[in-house]
């Protein structure tokens, strides 16, 4: 089979292509021909860095490694002790030995779902890291309830385009900051607010917000708390936040990291069938080691709307 592995940090350049065997499933392991892969933020960020301070130990990669991080696929094998999977099930998951490869095996506890067989698997693809990225953020650590209002910086890209869609389904105010050219695809997400961050200053617009969800940078964090009321929760994806001033004005700061227990990528999955929650899905790329470089550059060119997402063998997929 074929993969996309990193032997060391830095440009496109250092994606390599490699063959190797076939993966052999365990007892308890389910082999997936992949359909679909999402790129995501640390992609980037692993590919060009290797691992980021706050990642948690047991996800530190070592060289070489394979990127990618949420996928979706078809079973074609299950070992003798497998239970909970079939050939031929549709699935979607969260894999954490790296997706950038035509199949991969989980065991079959590991972070992966069943999906109904007539969902797209292309969009379902990206919607895992993104989709309980925003979770966690909303309500894992955001503890978000109906009727509140919040303050979603950068809701244009896969995350923020996720915590506002769940952020109305869960009933609250969104407010979201993002670039002007973005107004109607966030207006389409339910947003009831949109700043644009290039020509407004959110501080002078919003006040005594419930939550603040910060998915941009160090520069837009700091700015945060004064918007937030006494007794309310600003929370980091992107940037670690200082505890004591938030402790000093009378909210809580939290940083976090995606949700992917079993009762989060039910929820997720929950309000995707519903209607509730979609992935826009800006591009998809074939999987060859040429268009894996550009979907990192152009992701890395910002602006991202949606997701964008490596497609394998089309006669897996649903289109």
């Amino acid at each position: 089979m074929k993969k996309i592995i990193v032997n060391e940090y830095g440009s496109v350049d250092v994606l390599q292509e490699v063959v190797a065997p076939k993966p052999v499933p365990g007892e308890k392991d389910v082999l997936i021909k992949v359909a679909a892969i999402g790129v995501n933020d640390p992609d980037i960020v692993m590919r060009k860095y290797g691992p980021f301070p706050t990642m948690p130990a047991e996800f530190r990669p070592t060289l070489p490694h394979m990127l990618g991080e949420d996928f979706s696929g078809i079973v074609e094998q299950v070992g003798a002790e497998v239970t909970k999977f079939r050939v031929g099930d549709h699935v979607m998951g969260y894999a954490k030995q790296g997706t950038y490869a035509q199949y991969l095996v989980l065991d079959q506890d590991d972070s992966l779902s069943k999906v109904p067989d007539w969902l797209d698997l292309i969009p379902l693809g990206g919607l895992y890291l993104t989709a309980l990225t925003g979770w966690s953020a909303m309500m894992k650590n955001g503890h978000l309830q109906a009727g509140q209002k919040v303050l979603i910086h950068g809701g244009a890209g896969g995350v923020g385009s996720m915590a506002i869609q769940i952020a109305k389904a869960m009933g609250a105010t969104v407010i979201t900051t993002a670039r002007s050219q973005h107004n109607a695809y966030l207006k389409g997400l339910g947003a009831d607010q949109i700043i644009d961050y290039q020509t407004e200053d959110f501080t002078e617009l919003v006040h005594d917000v419930d939550l603040v969800v910060n998915l941009t940078g160090a520069q837009t964090l700091a700015a945060s708390y004064q918007v937030v009321k006494r007794g309310g929760r600003l929370v980091s994806v992107n940037g670690v936040p200082d505890k004591k001033q938030a402790a000093a004005l009378g909210i809580t700061a939290v940083y976090a990291l995606g949700d992917i227990s079993e009762e989060a990528r039910k929820a997720i999955l929950d309000l995707y069938q519903q209607g509730q929650l979609r992935v826009t899905v800006s591009q998809t790329y074939p999987f060859t080691l040429a268009a894996v470089k550009q979907a990192h550059l152009d992701f890395e060119q910002g602006g991202n709307q949606g997701k964008r997402v490596i497609v394998f063998d089309q006669e897996t997929t649903n289109v």
